[in-house]
């Protein structure tokens, strides 16, 4: 069952996309606020500031980095849509990428010390297959095969059986949308953790508990005012990227569940099943409307990236002044 290019922008992908992205922002702050209350409690105000700036220019280094060779324009640019390709585009690597591992499971025969290190290997994991079975069997509809082989079957030259390389194919592109929506959501916690435990920590050294308050306000009044203007365009844009990769990786599980692929002992199987899943993954991946839909995210993240570096000082600026008397009245009294 292949995707249709016209339906590779999904709502349910997206909301599941959303909700890793808010799921690990929300996590991800609530650790660093009490990675910096228990720092605290335990280090110097010096080392506590240290530490939260470190922190906070880990997230953004790769930007600044790329600034030095091109600029920050571009540099945020280039990133942000290197970040929308590897969403989307990326999940399907992990397809293109099993008939290289059907090609190391056959050589296994012509090298038999090398097949005995790598069949070791795999059983290792076998832990990791088991713990597999459980999301594809609850959430994608998976059923457990048989497993025995015949005497010259090509299972019998791995750590595992096919009903786990079965699992393998069809659920670890998954892993793109979901680490790529979650790294997302935790550099965005992260930035506001910092935002709002600097700004609590520094106001309350200035004056006490209301400067607790006044520092918060400038902080987070700082952090929205520096996300919101260009976060706006791209946040979705990055989601919706995400969710395409969400839409290919679910094609292709679909693919493997419903035309029961890779239960084979013959290689010949294994490999028609290998150029079905990659023809199933091309109508997507080449398809004229995927890179139309590029196209347009890469002309909103320049857009974005002007807004953020050209537009976003003068609105932080502009924020700031707003509560600066508030937050004076608060320091000062």
């Amino acid at each position: 069952m292949s995707s249709k290019p016209n339906f590779l922008i999904k709502w349910p992908a997206f909301l599941w996309c959303l909700k890793i992205f808010t799921y690990s922002a929300i996590l991800t702050a609530l650790l660093a606020l009490a990675s910096y209350a228990i720092m605290t409690m335990l280090a110097e105000p010096v080392t506590i500031n240290e530490t939260i700036d470190r922190a906070a220019s880990a997230a953004t280094s790769k930007v600044q980095r790329g600034a030095v060779y091109v600029g920050i324009t571009w540099s945020v640019f280039l990133f942000n849509s290197l970040a929308a390709l590897t969403a989307s585009a990326g999940t399907a690597l992990f397809v293109y990428l099993n008939r290289y591992l059907l090609k190391d499971i056959t050589s296994r025969r012509q090298h038999h010390n090398y097949a005995k290190i790598s069949i070791a290997m795999e059983r290792g994991l076998y832990p990791i297959y088991r713990v597999l079975e459980w999301p594809a069997e609850r959430f994608f509809g998976f059923r457990s095969i048989n497993t025995q082989t015949a005497e010259n079957s090509v299972w019998n030259y791995t750590g595992y059986s096919r009903y786990h390389f079965q699992l393998l194919t069809a659920i670890v592109p998954f892993s793109v949308p979901l680490l790529v929506a979650a790294a997302n959501g935790a550099i965005l916690g992260m930035l506001f953790a910092f935002h709002l435990f600097n700004g609590a920590f520094s106001g309350y050294h200035l004056a006490g508990i209301n400067g607790i308050v006044g520092g918060v306000v400038y902080n987070v009044t700082f952090f929205i005012s520096a996300i919101l203007p260009h976060g706006i365009i791209e946040i979705p844009v990055i989601l919706v990227s995400t969710s395409i990769g969400y839409v290919i990786a679910d094609s292709n599980c679909r693919l493997v569940r419903d035309k029961h692929l890779f239960v084979s002992d013959n290689i010949a199987d294994l490999e028609a099943d290998i150029a079905t899943e990659e023809r199933n993954t091309g109508t997507i991946l080449f398809s004229p409307l995927f890179w139309k839909i590029y196209l347009l995210f890469v002309l909103l993240l320049l857009i974005t990236a002007f807004i953020e570096t050209e537009v976003t000082p003068d609105i932080i600026t502009r924020a700031l002044s707003i509560v600066e008397p508030f937050v004076s009245s608060l320091l000062n009294s």
